[in-house]
């Protein structure tokens, strides 16, 4: 691809000034083109237009958490679902789930089951904000033994937030992970960690955060695990997309598991989604004030070891 430049016939005589100016402007503009074919490093969007969709724009601000850096969310398509935005949390494959060891990351937030509180599972809450396009949601801070056997956690690479950080993960596994340790391979030595745990570990996804959420099936067998559609009819149904979301703490903890609780800022999206918290047996899907934490899933199964 390149640019013509068109010009209309001048006399010879035109001062040597403008024809430096002109042939300098021609030269700028043939940098500007082939660093259009080139795409940029920091402005590459793999399965979309370089400088991000028009449909994931976002609404949310999570600039409180960034100390004024002005963190640039993800803006590209990460996915070719019905659901291509990043907060959308998109998984096709279980090697998108990018295992990230929590000796090195330090805590992490678990938002799984975050929605109604309450019984009859006892989790924690998760409400709208922001004229609901964001959430704020209580989670539990995972961390290395806490609980017991807790390894392990899992960044889905086709919903992190940080758009730098997607662009250098998607640089170091490929776009489903695959290249970099994940749920399919843990304990492969040939497989390293992906870009996105080092973020985890030096806090630089948001960086006034204190942790940042992610998925762990270490509650699986004291909390259950379902997949509830939503909507059960039409096509969207609004949830909170927390992969990746920065988090604070908050000093309390949950008395039903004992572990501390944090607050995360998650993004909302309104889309088909499949709940994981059982606790939604005894709701409906658009338990206003109260919003699921949820995910768009194909059918293979999530990550199950810790």
């Amino acid at each position: 691809m390149g640019f013509k430049i068109r010009t209309r016939s001048r006399p010879a005589s035109l001062p040597l000034a403008w024809n430096v100016r002109l042939v300098g402007a021609a030269l700028a503009l043939a940098l500007v083109s082939a660093a259009g074919d080139a795409v940029r490093a920091d402005d590459t969007c793999p399965l979309g237009p370089p400088a991000g969709s028009p449909s994931c724009q976002p609404k949310f601000k999570l600039n409180g958490y960034d100390k004024g850096q002005k963190t640039l969310i993800n803006t590209c398509q990460t996915n070719t679902s019905s659901s291509p935005c990043a907060w959308a949390d998109v998984s096709t494959e279980k090697q998108n789930f990018l295992a990230c060891s929590l000796e090195s990351t330090g805590p992490i937030a678990l938002c799984y089951y975050s929605g109604v509180p309450g019984p009859p599972n006892l989790t924690p809450s998760c409400t709208f904000s922001q004229e609901k396009n964001a959430a704020q949601c209580d989670c539990y801070k995972i961390s290395k033994g806490n609980p017991t056997r807790a390894t392990y956690s899992y960044v889905l690479i086709t919903a992190i937030l940080n758009k730098k950080v997607y662009e250098d993960t998607v640089s170091a596994c490929g776009l489903d992970g695959s290249g970099c340790l994940n749920a399919t391979n843990i304990g492969d030595p040939a497989y390293k960690e992906a870009p996105v745990c080092a973020a985890f570990r030096d806090k630089t996804l948001f960086p006034g955060a204190d942790l940042y959420s992610d998925f762990s099936p270490i509650l699986i067998s004291t909390k259950g695990v379902t997949s509830a559609s939503c909507p059960t009819e039409g096509g969207a149904n609004l949830y909170a997309g927390c992969m990746t979301a920065p988090c604070t703490n908050t000093g309390k903890t949950d008395p039903s598991t004992g572990l501390p609780l944090v607050k995360c800022t998650c993004p909302t999206y309104n889309g088909p989604n499949q709940v994981g918290n059982p606790q939604i047996n005894s709701y409906s899907c658009s338990p206003t004030p109260h919003v699921w934490s949820s995910a768009y899933s194909a059918p293979n199964p999530i990550p199950t070891e810790p």
